[in-house]
């Protein structure tokens, strides 16, 4: 069974504008949940996408957390956090509040 969900009109006008992702650079494009799974759509330099898990490696650094619109990787005892760009908009716009 597959299920689908529609996809907010937020999203699709962030993914067609030039300066919402950078398009040289590792970048989260979406989440992916079902029960007792989350997945991420990482986009890399080159354009490709990738579907990874908590626990796998990408670009040498290893995937620790995945929440809605957001990634969580780390490498070396550092951290880099990925955020789908209309999420990192609107907490901002939280923490301004």
């Amino acid at each position: 069974m597959t299920e689908t969900t529609e996809t907010p009109i937020e999203a699709l006008k962030a993914a067609t504008e030039d300066s919402t992702l950078p398009l040289t650079q590792l970048a989260l494009i979406g989440t992916v949940e079902r029960p007792g799974e989350t997945r991420a759509l990482m986009r890399h330099g080159n354009n490709r996408i990738e579907i990874v898990a908590t626990g796998d490696v990408i670009d040498g650094r290893k995937v620790v957390a995945i929440e809605t619109g957001l990634v969580i990787l780390a490498r070396e005892g550092s951290t880099e956090r990925f955020v789908i760009p209309e999420r990192e908009a609107e907490e901002q716009q939280l923490g301004a509040a």
